[in-house]
This record gives C-alpha cells, structure tokens and sequence, in this order.
C-alpha cells in the first residue's frame, strides 16, 4: 500500500478526510509512527539489508603542525579533485603522534582541505615540527538507516565467513590489543557518532528572476555534512556529494513570486568543525512534499560548478538552483532530484573489528534497518502488500486515543495484534540458538569458561 491508499483507508474508517494541508501532515506523521513501531520490535526478515561496508586499515602521513595552530601542512594528503563530490576519506579519522619531546599526541582529523592542507579539530599544544602521524579509522561506521545489526562477515576469505560478536565485556574479559592488525575474527559493537544538526538555515536570500518562475511556497531546511567523501557506505547516487549528514534545521518558508527566486549562501565557519553545509526544499505548488537536495544550476558565472550541492566550512560559494515552477513540474527534473535520506536524527551506528584488517577490505554486514518516511502519495511502506494494512489499523488505534475514544482505540488494538501474530509467522526470522556454558577464559578470545553459568547465544 502507498502513502495515498493508507490515507484514503483511515478517513473511510473514520469517516473523516478533509482536504486540510494541517490534517494530512498530522496523519501522516502517525502513519509514518506506526510503521516505525511495528518494524522496530522484531527483526523482520523483509527489512534487513545485506550491505558491504569499507574498512580501511591503519596507515601514516606525514605532517607540519605549529604550536597554537589547527592547521596541519603536509603533501600528497589523499583528497577528492572533484568539486561535486568534495571531502577525503582521512575526514573524521585519528592522527596520532609522538613529539619531540616525547609527549604523544592525539587529534581529529576534521576536514583535508587539499593535498597540502588539512585541519585538526582543535589546536595543536605540543612542539612544533615535521612529525610521521598514524592514521586511524577503527571506527566502521554502518548506514544511516540501521538499527540492529545481525551479522557481520568476511568477504575476502573465499566463501564469506562469519566472525564472531563479542561484548564489550568479552572484550574486556579477554583482554584483546586494541591496535592488533590481522584477518578478521571477530567484531563488536561500538559508540559511533551523531552529526550536529543547525539551528536555521542560514545563507538564504531572496533575489530578482526573470518573469515566468511562477508563484510558488518554498520550504528550506539545512544540514550539516561531516567526511562527505568518507562514509563507509554510499546512501546517496555515486554521482553526487554522500556524508555523515545531520538531522534538519528549522524550517524557513518563502512565499516566491513570478519575478523571484532563491540563492543560497553558506557563512564561513571555524575550520575546525569540520562541517560542510547542504540544503534541502519542498513546494507544494509542484507536489513536492519529500525534500530534495539544492543544486547549482547556474552557468553564468564560473564558480561554483553545475551540479554542486555541499559547501566546506570555508564558504565563499553562492549555489543558484532553478526553483522556476516550470522546471519542479517537469519529469526530468523529479527522476533526477537527489531525495533526502532521513536517518536516525544524524546518528550513525558503528562496530569495530577484531582484529583490524591488515588492507583496505569491505566487510559485509546485515542489519534490521529502519523503514523510508513516507511522504509522498506514491511511496511504498516497508512492509509487504499482504500485510500493509497492519500500518492503518495501527494509526486507527493513535486517532481513536486521540479523541479519547479508548473503547475504539481497544478495538483497533485487538485487530491490530491478529495482524501482528499473521504477520509474526510469515516473515519472523527464528534464529537457531545454542546452550553454553560461561564466559570466554581472560587472555582468550573463543575458549569457554566450563564453571560458569548457563547461557543462550546466537
């Protein structure tokens, strides 16, 4: 079932369904809810991915740092030379290094600026001079939209192996060197990292067009980017700017007339956060409803180049996008539109690897993930059309609690547990179990303690 025809099945139910712009948002904000909740509680066989994620091993570069300084000097530092995809995968990444006088140092890389220049994430303390930095990326981060991770395996073995989950207290008790390097054995759950979303979008102004752009509202909403040329996984296009991206701003609304578009200025910010900025738009004039990323699509000046959509900390780039009425109408502008992925409000799971691997290798990893938001008519909930109207009857029950009717939200909750135990045996994965018996002897990482206690594992 799509967007439209959840919608259209509650307000039969209900015998309500204004043609309100407050009224539908509100319902789909309790549909979009119900999906969530539903997918959340079971790791549900139709909404787990097989992905393979980049690993990549530790390395060194050589840098120039000075006492006071944020700024690292350097060369050859591997970056991206193109202006639609900017960023280096070193973005994010620990460096860490002895000086002169002994004392090590600890920073994060927060942006590679070229392959000259790159910035920490705060200022340097130490002794001034030209030191050889270890590189280190330990963390690997999982796709925006994953909530459980399942399995992790090894692909470069042959047939793909699995390795084993350790807890961070098997991790502990076993007492495993943190920097080992080696083929893959094991992985374990880690911290990852959020994103820090903006207040407002900011760098948003409201400039003269040529007559025929058409009357028209458009909302603006800004992210902030971090590593866009980083991520261990790609969620976006191979041909457009990917990123650890935040959750969105502020809304901003611009009601346009025929003689009026939009240009979209970044400020320049502190190098060291590291944070390059994106917008994102609606407009309900052209049945846009699901925000789409900002473009540059002006050639009259040189810079910046078509196409271009993330702007480093640095700014100084002014992107002019085609907001004409005209041109959100058409089909070649909504097939190619790049659509925001909404992830966990800019969080990003992640897991470490036991041992690291030795090379640069892509680990495969299946996760539970979390279903698309749905926001316009045509998109397809997660859940499979046998059992889509689950999702309905779910939102029934939240409007019928809503208006404080319990003895119809009580009615709605006993269809919805029917549904729920048909949907339960058709698509809830049993996961074979076994019986062992304590935990991992310290100072080994799979031989078993034969005195502990009784315990299920995977």
């Amino acid at each position: 079932m799509n967007l439209d025809e959840l919608v259209d099945y509650v307000g039969n139910l209900v015998d309500y369904d204004p043609v309100n712009e407050a009224y539908r948002a509100q319902l789909v904000s309790l549909i979009n809810e119900a999906q969530v909740r539903i997918l959340g509680e079971r790791p549900w066989t139709f909404a787990q991915r097989e992905r393979a994620v980049q690993a990549w091993t530790d390395t060194q570069i050589n840098v120039s740092v000075s006492t006071g300084s944020a700024t690292v000097a350097g060369a050859a530092f591997p970056v991206s030379s193109s202006t639609v995809k900017p960023g280096s995968n070193l973005d994010g990444a620990i460096l860490e290094w002895a000086d002169l006088g002994g004392q090590l140092h600890r920073h994060t890389l927060a942006w590679v600026k070229n392959v000259n220049t790159l910035f920490l994430n705060r200022d340097y303390e130490g002794i001034s001079g030209s030191y050889v930095a270890t590189v280190y990326r330990r963390q690997v981060y999982l796709p925006s939209d994953s909530l459980t991770v399942q399995n992790v395996l090894d692909p470069i073995v042959g047939a793909p192996n699995p390795l084993v989950y350790l807890s961070k207290f098997e991790e502990e008790n076993s007492v495993l060197d943190p920097k080992k390097l080696g083929r893959l054995e094991a992985w374990v759950a880690s911290q990852g990292k959020r994103t820090p979303a903006h207040r407002t979008a900011r760098g948003v102004a409201v400039v003269a067009a040529a007559p025929g752009q058409g009357v028209r509202t458009i909302h603006i909403w800004m992210v902030n980017v971090l590593a866009p040329f980083g991520t261990n996984f790609a969620m976006y296009p191979q041909e457009v700017s990917d990123g650890f991206e935040s959750g969105f701003s502020a809304k901003l609304t611009f009601e346009l007339s025929d003689t009026e578009t939009l240009t979209f200025t970044p400020e320049v910010i502190p190098s060291r956060t590291g944070l390059y900025r994106r917008y994102y738009f609606t407009c309900p004039e052209a049945n846009i409803e699901a925000p789409i990323r900002v473009r540059n699509a002006s050639a009259e000046q040189a810079q910046p180049a078509l196409g271009v959509d993330t702007v480093n900390p640095e700014g100084g780039v002014t992107l002019r996008p085609d907001l004409s009425l005209p041109t959100l109408q058409t089909q070649g502008f909504i097939s190619t539109a790049i659509r925001y992925v909404w992830s966990n409000a800019g969080a990003y799971q992640a897991i470490e690897l036991y041992p690291h691997p030795s090379g640069d290798q892509a680990v495969l990893t299946r996760a539970l993930v979390a279903p698309v938001k749905l926001q316009e008519g045509q998109d397809v909930a997660i859940i499979p059309e046998s059992h889509a109207k689950i999702i309905a009857v779910a939102t029934l029950e939240n409007l019928a609690m809503k208006v404080a009717n319990p003895a119809l939200a009580e009615m709605y909750a006993r269809q919805k547990a029917k549904l729920y135990m048909a949907m339960e045996q058709a698509f809830l994965e049993r996961v074979p179990r076994r019986i062992v018996k304590g935990d991992p002897i310290a100072g080994s990482r799979f031989a078993i303690n034969p005195y502990g206690s009784l315990k299920l594992v995977p």
